[in-house]
Order: C-alpha cells, then structure tokens, then sequence
C-alpha cells in the first residue's frame, strides 16, 4: 500500500508567494510613503531654522545700529534691496563693532561685514531663495518731522527710526514682514 506524502501543491505554493509579493509592495509603499514624508517635514524645520536665524540676525543688527559713520561721513545707507550701517556683532561671532552691508544678490540674501575697511572674509548668505525683498525706512528728517515709509533713506547721515523688511519666499515657510525699531534713537537730538 502506497502511503500519500504530505506536501504543497504547485498552485498553493504560487498563491502563498502571489500574496507575499502584495503584501511586500504594500509595506514597501508604506515605507516609501514614510521616507517622503519625512524627508519633507526635514527640509521644512531647515528652511524654517533658516528664516528664523536670518530675521533674528537682522533683528538684532539693525535694533543696535549706531549713530558712527563708515569713515565717509555716512552713518546709515539704505535703498529697497540694501543697506549699510555699523552695529555690534555678537561675542559668539567676534564681537567688536563693524560695518554691516546686507545686500541681495540674485535670490540669496547675504552680509558682508567688514571693520576698519576691512572686509571679515567673504559675505555670508543669510537666506536664500529670496524672490523679492524690499527695505523701507521710516525717521525723521534734519527739521524733525517724521516721515512717512520711504523706499531709500535719504539722510546717510542719521540714523532712521524704524526699518520695515517685506519679502517674497520660495519654499514652504513664508516670510513674517518686520519692523526693526533702532534701540538708540538720536535722530531728535539738535543739529543732527
């Protein structure tokens, strides 16, 4: 008498494999699905430490800008997508008080420090993907009457009251528009 061996027959070992390669496509969907989603959550937390850092660094800048001119009788110069001014640097960044040019440069945003004449290396980029950026200044005028919002500062020779910065982002953190009061006011003072 034969005796019947136990065992798989062709097509239940190919319905087995059939629904192991399903399930192996769904978790590696899920898996994929992951990955995107948190190479997405990364590249948001960089660009928004990024934007953060940039308004912070002008924040302080220009909150401490200082009434001293560049050596060229002018103490503060600013138009729509630049400006210059001499400030404090942080004791974590060298201390010392330097001349600070904030420019844009195509999309990126950059500082050039320099003291004495001197450039400290090359500039910075404090922010990039910038697609437009606009400075507008608000102080008082040589007879002290308050001005309104203007696009150029046309006083190098004081300091304005207030620097409004608006600008345009590419990615996925907007920018929240700023406005910078000057910590020392001197701009009422007479004869300034």
């Amino acid at each position: 008498m034969m005796r019947r061996q136990g065992g798989f027959t062709l097509l239940e070992i190919l319905l087995v494999l059939s629904l192991l390669g399903v399930l192996l496509a769904l978790v590696g969907g899920a898996i994929l699905g992951a990955n995107r989603a948190v190479a997405k959550a990364q590249h948001y937390t960089e660009r928004l430490d990024e934007v953060r850092a940039a308004q912070d660094f002008m924040r302080r800048a220009i909150g401490q800008a200082l009434p001293l001119d560049d050596g060229q009788q002018r103490v503060f110069l600013g138009n729509a997508h630049a400006m210059a001014f001499m400030a404090p640097l942080s004791a974590n960044l060298g201390g010392g008080i330097v001349l600070h040019n904030l420019t844009l440069h195509g999309q990126r945003l950059e500082v050039a420090l320099s003291q004495d004449g001197q450039p400290w290396g090359e500039p910075q980029v404090l922010l990039h993907q910038v697609r437009s950026l606009q400075f507008s200044y608000r102080g008082y005028s040589p007879k002290g009457e308050l001005s309104g919002w203007l696009t150029t500062w046309p006083w190098p020779g004081r300091l304005p009251r207030t620097v409004q910065i608006d600008a345009q982002l590419g990615g996925p953190v907007p920018w929240t528009a700023e406005s910078v009061t000057l910590r020392l006011d001197l701009s009422t003072v007479a004869g300034q």
